[in-house]
């Protein structure tokens, strides 16, 4: 698991990585969304954030198969937390089976991301 610098290292190496397509732009834009969130989001609203992005921008679609291995890959690399838990909603007494993603250290990811031009105007172009 990354601490301290080691964390700022992984996210600073993804940001440098800006401008790419695939899995690294899909980590990216999961860590801007997760900072514009304040630090946490259910998958299931991760994939409709992304995607309502995807089509006022204009880039590709994010394929949800792509974006789970790069959640997984930011989990191993110690940088956000992922757990299975149950989601409340309206239409359904019990709720329902999600995956509550969370950053594992909020100011920093901002703190290094925030350097990036890409996270202020993440929803805003």
């Amino acid at each position: 698991m990354a601490m301290g610098t080691d964390l700022k290292k992984v996210i600073s190496g993804l940001a440098s990585l800006e401008g790419e397509e695939g899995l690294a732009r899909i980590k990216l834009d999961a860590l801007r969304a997760l900072v514009h969130y304040h630090g946490a989001i259910w998958l299931s609203e991760l994939v409709q954030e992304l995607q309502l992005k995807s089509a006022s921008d204009g880039s590709p679609k994010p394929e949800e198969k792509l974006l789970k291995k790069g959640l997984q890959d930011l989990e191993r690399d110690g940088v956000v937390r992922i757990k299975k838990a149950f989601r409340a909603t309206l239409q359904s007494r019990d709720g329902v089976k999600d995956e509550l993603i969370s950053l594992v250290d909020l100011q920093l990811t901002y703190a290094t991301l925030a350097k990036n031009k890409a996270l202020g105007s993440f929803w805003f172009k």
